[in-house]
């Protein structure tokens, strides 16, 4: 069963893929990051809308909340797989470097990607990228391994 973390936001596209998929969900607090599989508790999935709330998760002056949770998990033994749903003109870290920010001139695409490579190699988090439309499909795949 998937579990959805009670504070994530906006979900319907997401919970509406599930129940076509015939999928059972559950909705209830989780520890770090936004979906869990109960039969797996050493992955979990966080999503991000897109490339802006990751720049302002790792790039901000209030970054020190993703990074608490980015190091608990890494802590408790929890592989980390972050999902953006940024579009179709996303589809890997490498594309982020062309990414131009639509709110600051000094977090660019390259920053942004130096600052996730740091994550990669410091946690061993995983970076996937997809569109709205796509989202629940990835979240299956990473919290299954596939």
């Amino acid at each position: 069963m998937i579990t959805i973390d009670s504070r994530e936001k906006k979900i319907s596209h997401i919970t509406a893929a599930l129940n076509k998929l015939q999928e059972p969900y559950e909705i209830k607090k989780l520890d770090y990051g936004d979906y869990a599989d109960s039969d797996n508790a050493k992955v979990i999935v966080d999503r991000k809308q897109n490339l802006s709330e990751i720049a302002q998760n790792l790039c901000s002056k209030d970054n020190r909340r993703f990074w608490n949770e980015i190091r608990g998990a890494h802590k408790a033994g929890i592989k980390i797989i972050v999902i953006c749903e940024h579009g179709p003109e996303i589809r890997s870290i490498r594309d982020v470097a062309k990414w131009k920010n639509p709110y600051s001139q000094v977090v660019t695409g390259n920053l942004l990607v130096s600052e996730m490579f740091k994550l990669q190699m410091a946690y061993g988090v995983e970076w996937r990228f997809c569109t709205k439309a796509e989202t629940a499909a990835e979240i299956l795949k990473a919290l299954r391994g596939n």
